[in-house]
This record gives structure tokens, C-alpha cells and sequence, in this order.
């Protein structure tokens, strides 16, 4: 997917710095096997090409990973989990701590089980002069290595807190907010609120004459005078820092590096920080409980290819506390194969943090024997799977000026598109937060552009919305759900008859030649209580022409993890292409030739 994001707002530009250009810095393709952990001993097992997540600092590690075929070799800095740390880079490192509205510290909630020489696991603030110092003491340290990437865990820093623990009310925010509200809040906005000695406002105060009580403070956040405000504040500040911090690592390490962070992709508050990205290496939640091939993942997939960036993925910690709990490889073994036929990466699960309320954090040991075949098949089939995106008629809008209202909730449609073997791509409208934009070209490819039944609600920009009123003017816009509008613009274009179970992922090449369409085929019928795939046999996969724009195959070779390559006919059967296969496991690779 091209990327379209415009130049950013000038507010967004007094804060951010220039950045290297994103073709200049190393990126993770769709063939990589990622690691979160480091660990040589397993490299060749898995077939290991990029340390993403929890890369060492040590220069004769990084060099030793190099020498064993990883090429690309991040190290990570915690932003919220390195308490440990801090407390001793500082004796003052309370001052640093992030403050709720009773002027409290607290702590990070799932490390309620950490401590460090008496001391809780507190929340440190990212607007905080003592605890960036921190934070640039561990570039300085990491950038004397060679490394190739930069991971930041937890990368919006204080900004996570706001809507969720009262925060943060520290000094180094009550300062930040002033200045805020100095560029970006009218006088009169001001006068209007009773605010007039602008220089000496503290917003925790304010809040506290006007009566909200800090028990309260989360109930009634939304419906606060400058609370909106507020909120912008914070996360447009924990971006400028996370883009500032990747320059000075750049620039301590001679070199572009790639930047990749923990981000759900889930909220308007995790996709901030997209443009300054090149890839995602995050946490998805799998939902195990439910003993099911997850289709949240699916609709991650669909946003970050609105984003035009790959997604390292790996589990919550609750949903590998479960796997652990209940021994659960085979189901683990789909999340793998979903991600790899979405055109992303699941990172592999040797060792992969746990958590529950009850034992707090734990680790999970994967088994090399049940994981690593898998990935060695990413590796032997690297030609099926770099270069190619989804081959996709059907757009749906993600509007992110809508999403901050409550409203344009696209994962319902993404989960029922999927469901139905409709192949589609996300498109991204932005805002002030988000700097994508949806283009005129980007929107004309699509033979159906789908918006929430709620759009007309959206605050989306004038030029936006003219844009997706073209569509509609066009006929191709469709509003959630009208199935028969999205059947007559574009029909069926996946049919499988004799398996109701068999996701399907067609892909092309992005570059123009005579390279191979292929089709990822899925199977979704796991059995939660024995573990294990249910193969389905026998089933016809129908492909319509116009997905890979009207060529012609004659065969198809099936690609599978642990069998033996198997050549299939092609049929043609009206506008579309038809191959029997004679039995699907978990995942194969359709290469149609």
C-alpha cells in the first residue's frame, strides 16, 4: 500500500524534529523470522533474521548475530518498565514520577510484583527533564553498538495514563500544558473558563477548586473543562519525544536506524505515532480463551497496511499465560500462520512474557519442536511471500477523527469481510493526531470503498469528506451493511465450495511482470479441546479473474508446512479460476503459475 500522509500541521512540526528519509533505514520483510528475545542458541532452529524487541546493547553480541545471518538487530528501551534502572540513575528519582490528581506517584499496574531495594515499580513521566536524562543515558550506552534498529516499549510514556490512571498532574506536565494552551488555545477560550494568569495556571488545581475528586476524576474526565485539551497535549508530546529520541540515537550511531515500537493498533492513541514508524513490533491481543483462530489479528493487519507499515506481532501476556496454562501449541501454531498469510510476522514464541493478576509475570518456554518448522517454512518459501500485498477490491475507511469521538468502529467490518473470504485493505483518514490522508488515486482503485453506518457523524476533514462523496457520486461507496450494494459492485470474489472452514488470502505482486500470483489458504477449524487442526478435504477454491487483473493460470503448485510441493490443475470456470485441493492441514501456499 503507498503510504498518503500530508505534511504535518505546524503545530505537530514545532515538536517534532526532522527525521532521516524511511527508504534510507533498514525494515523487516515479509519472509522474516523475528525474534522478541534474544538467543543465539536458537538461531538456526527458527531460521532467525531480525532481533526486534529485547536486543542487548553489547557490541560483541550484536556482532556475533550479524555473523549468524541476523540482519537486523534492534535493542529496546523501556519507557515504562525500567524503574529498576531509573531508581538508580537517581536518588531524586521520585521527582521524575508521574502524579494522578491527588498529587500521588503510582505504579505500573501489571509490575505490582516488582520491586527494586524497597522500592515499588513507579510510573516515571516522559515529560520529566530527570527521567528523559535517564532515558538519554540509555541511548548513549546502546548506540556504542552496532545495532540496526531501535525498539521502545510502552512508547507513549505518560500520555497511556491519561485516560486510563488520572495522569499525570506532575510539575514537568502542569508546565507543558501552559505552553500548550499558550499556542493553541484562544484567549477568549481562556477568559471563557476563568483563566486569565495564564503563566501561573495549574490544571490539577483548576480541576480540584472546581470540586472533582480524585476518585471520580476517570468517570468524569471526558465531560471536564480542557480535558480534550489536555489529552492532545500529552499525546502529541509523547510522539515529538519518541521521534526526538530516534534522532539522537541516529545520530549517536553515524547511521539510519530502523525505529519500531510496542503499539496495539488498536485506539487513535496507539497509531500516533505510525508515520514516524518503520514497522510495528507489538503485542496483539489473541483473545486464547475463546480456543478459536482469532480474527482481532486480522483487522491489526488490515490497519497496518491502511498504515503502509509491517507488523511484528506476538501475544498479551494473559493470552500466553493461558497457552502455558493449558498447553496449547497447536493453537498457537494458527496465530503463526495468520500473521505470515496476511503478509506480516509473528514473532517466535521460544520465550514469551506472561502475566495474570494472580501470578503476576511469568514466561512461557515454547518448544522449539512445535514452532520451529514453521518458521523454517517462511524461510524456504521467502519468494512466495516478499513483494506481495493483498489483492483487494474492496477498501474500508478507518476514520481516526471519528474513532477519538467513539464513533467509525471498522473492526466489525473488517471480521465479517474476512469471515466471508472478501478480500480488502484498510484506508486511512486522518487528523491533527494522524498524518495519513486519503488521496484521490488511492481511492479510484477500488471497485468498493465501505464506511461505518455512522460516518455521517465524523468530524473528518472538508477534503476528505469531498473525497468520499466522489465516491458516492460514483456509486462505490457503500454504508455498513448494505450487502447488496457491496454484492452487485463487486461479486464474490472467493468462493470455496465444500468448506465452510478455509480462509483465503489471494496476494500480487506490487511490481508490474510475470511473477506468480499466489493464495494463502487458512484453515479455521481447530479443535480447542484436543488442540489440533481438523483437516478439511476436498474443497474447490474459485478465484475471480479481476483479482489479478484478468490473468491467465494453468497450474498451481500447493506449498505446505512439513509436506512435499504438490502440483494442481487450473480450470477456468466462467470469471473464475478454479483449483480443487485435495486436502488443507493448517496452511498452505497456492503459487499460481
Amino acid at each position: 500500500m503507498l503510504r498518503h500522509f500530508r505534511p504535518a500541521a505546524l503545530a505537530l512540526l514545532l515538536l517534532t524534529p526532522a527525521l532521516l528519509p524511511a527508504q534510507d533505514r533498514p525494515t523487516i520483510r515479509r519472509s522474516d523470522v523475528v525474534f522478541m528475545y534474544d538467543n543465539p542458541k536458537l538461531y538456526g532452529a527458527y531460521g532467525c533474521t531480525v532481533l526486534g524487541w529485547a536486543g542487548s546493547g553489547d557490541p560483541k553480541r550484536v556482532e556475533a548475530a550479524h555473523a549468524q545471518g541476523v540482519r537486523l538487530f534492534s535493542a529496546s528501551v523501556g519507557f515504562r518498565t525500567e524503574f529498576a534502572a531509573m531508581i538508580d540513575f537517581s536518588p531524586d528519582f521520585l521527582d521524575a514520577a508521574s502524579r494522578n490528581l491527588a498529587g500521588e506517584p503510582f505504579i505500573v499496574p501489571w509490575l505490582w510484583d516488582h520491586k527494586h531495594k524497597g522500592q515499588q515499580a513507579w510510573w516515571f513521566c516522559t515529560n520529566s527533564p530527570l527521567y528523559r536524562r535517564f532515558l538519554e543515558s540509555r541511548i548513549e550506552r546502546m548506540m556504542k553498538a552496532p545495532l540496526d534498529g531501535l525498539h521502545v516499549d510502552d512508547y507513549t510514556g505518560t500520555a497511556g495514563a491519561v485516560t486510563w490512571l488520572s495522569a499525570c498532574f506532575c510539575p514537568s506536565c502542569t508546565a507543558g500544558f501552559r505552553d500548550y494552551l499558550a499556542r493553541s488555545a484562544g484567549k477568549e477560550r481562556l477568559a471563557g473558563l476563568g483563566i486569565t494568569d495564564l503563566a501561573n495556571f495549574d490544571y490539577r488545581q483548576f480541576l480540584v477548586d472546581r470540586g472533582v475528586k480524585p476518585e471520580e476524576y476517570n468517570r468524569r474526565r471526558a465531560g471536564l473543562p480542557l480535558a480534550g485539551e489536555f489529552h492532545d497535549y500529552q499525546v502529541k508530546a509523547a510522539n515529538a519525544f519518541v521521534a526526538d529520541y530516534r534522532k539522537r540515537a541516529e545520530a549517536l550511531r553515524g547511521r539510519p536506524l530502523a525505529l519500531c515500537v510496542n503499539s496495539s493498533l488498536s485506539d487513535p492513541t496507539a497509531l500516533v505515532i505510525a508515520p514516524q514508524l518503520t514497522y510495528f513490533c507489538c503485542e496483539v491481543e489473541h483473545r486464547a480463551a475463546e480456543r478459536a483462530v482469532p480474527s482481532h489479528p486480522i483487522y491489526i493487519y488490515r490497519m497496518a497496511d491502511g498504515l503502509s507499515r509491517p507488523v511484528a506481532s506476538t501475544a498479551s501476556g494473559w493470552d500466553w499465560a493461558y497457552v502455558y496454562e493449558h498447553k496449547l501449541p497447536g493453537l498457537v501454531r494458527t496465530w503463526i500462520a495468520l500473521s505470515y498469510a496476511c503478509g506480516h510476522n509473528f514473532m517466535a514464541p521460544h520465550r514469551q512474557w506472561c502475566y495474570t493478576k494472580e501470578k503476576g509475570t511469568h514466561w512461557y518456554p515454547g518448544p522449539t519442536e512445535e514452532y520451529a518448522y514453521l518458521y523454517q517454512f517462511v524461510r524456504q518459501s521467502a519468494r512466495l511471500l516478499d513483494g506481495y500485498e493483498a489483492a483487494a477490491p474492496v477498501a474500508v475507511v478507518y476514520d481516526n477523527a471519528a474513532r477519538r469521538k467513539g464513533l467509525g468502529n471498522i473492526e466489525p467490518i473488517c471480521t465479517a469481510l474476512a469471515a466471508r473470504n472478501v478480500p480488502f485493505t484498510v484506508v486511512v483518514a486522518g487528523d491533527d493526531w494522524l498524518d495519513y490522508r486519503l488521496d484521490a488515486g488511492q481511492l479510484a482503485r477500488f471497485r468498493a470503498v465501505i464506511v461505518p453506518k455512522d460516518h455521517d457523524r465524523s468530524a473528518i476533514d472538508a477534503a476528505q469528506k469531498q473525497l468520499l462523496e466522489k465516491v458516492r457520486a460514483e456509486g462505490r461507496l457503500v454504508v455498513w451493511p448494505d450487502d447488496e450494494r457491496l454484492t452487485k459492485l463487486v461479486p464474490a470474489p472467493v468462493v470455496v465450495d465444500g468448506s465452510d472452514q478455509v480462509a483465503v488470502f489471494p496476494r500480487v505482486r506490487t511490481a508490474a511482470g510475470a511473477a506468480p500470483a499466489v493464495v494463502h489458504l487458512l484453515n479455521r477449524r481447530y479443535d480447542g479441546a484436543s488442540d489440533a487442526m481438523v483437516p478439511q478435504e476436498s474443497f474447490t477454491v474459485r478465484l475471480h479473474r479481476e483479482l489479478f487483473a484478468g490473468r491467465t493460470f494453468t497450474k498451481t503448485v500447493l506449498h505446505a508446512p512439513k509436506e512435499p510441493a504438490q502440483t494442481l490443475e487450473v480450470t477456468t470456470d466462467g470469471p473464475y479460476l478454479a483449483v480443487k485441493v485435495p486436502r488443507l492441514v493448517l496452511w498452505g501456499i497456492l503459487e499460481l503459475l
